[in-house]
C-alpha cells in the first residue's frame, strides 16, 4: 500500500509578496507546488484545494497537467471546495460554466452548511448531492436555493466556518507562501480575519492533524514556522506595514507549538529552510506518515 494511500491532503496556498526578496521566481513556486501535488498523489492521496482555481490561474493549470499525468487511473486525485462567500457571487452561468471547464481536472464540492457536497454538471442542470435525494437546479432555481443555505453573517464567520469544515474533512494540510497584507501591494489582501493559511494551518493543529509548512518560499507560511520555532527570528523578511489583524493572528501561534509532535518538530525546521522541491515534496510526504503513525524518521541529508 502507498504511503497515504486514500488519506486527503489540503493545498494551502497563494503566491507570497515576498518571494523575490528571498531570490524565488515565480517559475520556482509553480515547480515547488506542481512537486508537492505530483509527491502526495503517487503516494496515494487526494489533494484538497479550497482557493482560487480561475482557468488562467497556475494554480488550475498544474491541476489540469497532473490529471492528464493521471487520467489512465481512472478518477482525478483532486478536490476543489467553494465555500458560501464564494458560491453567493457566482451565479448559475460562472459555476457551470466552471464545472463544465474543469471536467476531468478535479471533483468540486461545496462547502456549505458545515458540510462537503458533491456538485457536478448533468447538461442544463447543476446536481448537488444530497443525504436524502440529489437536487438539480437550472438557472432558475439556483439563485433561490443558494440564497435560502444557511450562512454566517459577516462573511468572515462564514469563511472560518468553511475552513474548519475542510480541515475536519481533510487528513493533512501542506503550506506554501500566503498572502501578508501588506498595504502598500493591493493585490496582497486577504479574506476573513487572517490569512487563509495562518488559519487552515491553526485549525489543523487545533485537532491534532500533520501540518507542513513549506517556509523556504515566502510568504505567511515562513513568518508562522519563525513564530512556531522551526526557523530562527533571523529569517524574518523586511516588510512595509500591514493590515493590523495579520500581525495579530501571527502572536497566537506559539499556542500552538505543542501541538507538534517532539520527534517531528527537528524534521519540520529542516523542512522549513529548504528549497529543494523534489526533496522537500518526497519528505513531506515521510513526515505526513510519520505524524499519523507516530513513528520517528530521519530525513535524508
Amino acid at each position: 500500500m502507498k504511503l497515504l494511500q486514500d488519506l486527503k491532503v489540503q493545498i494551502s496556498l497563494s503566491i507570497p509578496p515576498d518571494h523575490l526578496k528571498l531570490g524565488i521566481p515565480p517559475r520556482e513556486l509553480d515547480r515547488a507546488m506542481l512537486s508537492t501535488c505530483m509527491a502526495v498523489v503517487r503516494a496515494g492521496a487526494i489533494v484538497v484545494y479550497g482557493g482560487d482555481l480561475r482557468p488562467d490561474g497556475f494554480t488550475f493549470k498544474i491541476f489540469r497537467h497532473l490529471a492528464r499525468a493521471y487520467a489512465n487511473t481512472g478518477s482525478v486525485p483532486f478536490v476543489h471546495a467553494i465555500n458560501h462567500v464564494s458560491l453567493s457571487n457566482m451565479g448559475f452561468d460562472v459555476l457551470s460554466s466552471a464545472l463544465k471547464e474543469r471536467r476531468g481536472t478535479c471533483q468540486t464540492f461545496l462547502c456549505v452548511e458545515g458540510n462537503m457536497r458533491a456538485v457536478s454538471l448533468n447538461d442544463d442542470y447543476i446536481v448537488v448531492s444530497d443525504t436524502e435525494a440529489n437536487i438539480e437546479l437550472d438557472a432558475a432555481s439556483f439563485p433561490d436555493w443558494v440564497a435560502g443555505l444557511e450562512h454566517l453573517e459577516p462573511s468572515q464567520k462564514e469563511i472560518t466556518r468553511a475552513r474548519t469544515t475542510i480541515a475536519g474533512y481533510v487528513d493533512a494540510t501542506i503550506a506554501i507562501g500566503g498572502k501578508m497584507g501588506l498595504l502598500a501591494n493591493q493585490e496582497d489582501g486577504y479574506s476573513g480575519n487572517m490569512p487563509g493559511i495562518l488559519e487552515e494551518s491553526f485549525l489543523t493543529l487545533e485537532i491534532g492533524k500533520p501540518f507542513i509548512p513549506l517556509a523556504a518560499y515566502g510568504g505567511a507560511t515562513r513568518d508562522l514556522a519563525i513564530k512556531l520555532e522551526l526557523l530562527e527570528t533571523e529569517s524574518w523578511i523586511p516588510r512595509g506595514a500591514q493590515a493590523e489583524n495579520y500581525n495579530a493572528a501571527l502572536e497566537t501561534a506559539l499556542s500552538y507549538r505543542d501541538r507538534i509532535p517532539t520527534d517531528i518538530a527537528p524534521k519540520l525546521a529542516t523542512l522549513a529552510n529548504d528549497d529543494r522541491t523534489e526533496i522537500v515534496a518526497r519528505e513531506t510526504v515521510k513526515i505526513i506518515r510519520a505524524w499519523l503513525d507516530g513513528k520517528q524518521l530521519r530525513l535524508e541529508d
